[in-house]
C-alpha cells in the first residue's frame, strides 16, 4: 500500500504572508492541527508549515496579535516530506525518525499534493509498527546539552 491510497488529497494552504489568524481560522474550518505554507497558489510549492502550536507557543504567549503576525514569521522551516509512491512503512519510519505526527505529500518539483498523519497510517498500517512509531514519536525529546 502506497501513501497515494491513505492521504488527504489536495489539502488547504496559507501562504507566506497570510496571518496566523486566518491559518487558525482554516484550522478550525477543517479541523486540522498544520497548515502547509507554499510559495504561491500556482506552484504549491511548499516553504513550510504553521500548527496549532506554533500558534500558541511564538505567537500567543509572546503578546503577539495573530491577525497581524505573517505565517512566514512563525512556520516551520523544517519539513519532512514523502512522495504519493512511498510505502506506508517507509513513512511510519520516518514519523519516528523525526518525531513528527504529519508529514507533507509533494510531488517532483517540491509542490503539496497531500498530507498523512498518524491516524492515517493507524487506520492503514500494520497494528505493531503504528504502535511502535507513535511511541517513538511521543517520546520526550533529548536535552540540548550545555
Amino acid at each position: 500500500m502506497t501513501i497515494s491510497d491513505v492521504m488527504t488529497p489536495n489539502p488547504e494552504f496559507c501562504l507566506v504572508d497570510d496571518t496566523l489568524l486566518d491559518c487558525a481560522q482554516l484550522m478550525a474550518h477543517k479541523d486540522v492541527g498544520l497548515i502547509p505554507i507554499c510559495e504561491s497558489r500556482d506552484t504549491r510549492r511548499v516553504v513550510g508549515v504553521v500548527t496549532d502550536r506554533d500558534i500558541v507557543v511564538r505567537a500567543v504567549a509572546e503578546d503577539r496579535d495573530p491577525a497581524v503576525v505573517r505565517a512566514g514569521e512563525v512556520m516551520s522551516q523544517r519539513l519532512v516530506t514523502c512522495t504519493e509512491i512511498d510505502d506506508l512503512a517507509q513513512v511510519t519510519q520516518l514519523m519516528e525518525d523525526h518525531q513528527v505526527r504529519r508529514i507533507l505529500v509533494i510531488d517532483e518539483y517540491g509542490s503539496l499534493v497531500g498530507v498523512v498523519a498518524t491516524a492515517d497510517l493507524a487506520r492503514n498500517g500494520d497494528r505493531a509498527d503504528v504502535a511502535e512509531a507513535l511511541e517513538a514519536i511521543s517520546a520526550p525529546a533529548p536535552s540540548p546539552t550545555k
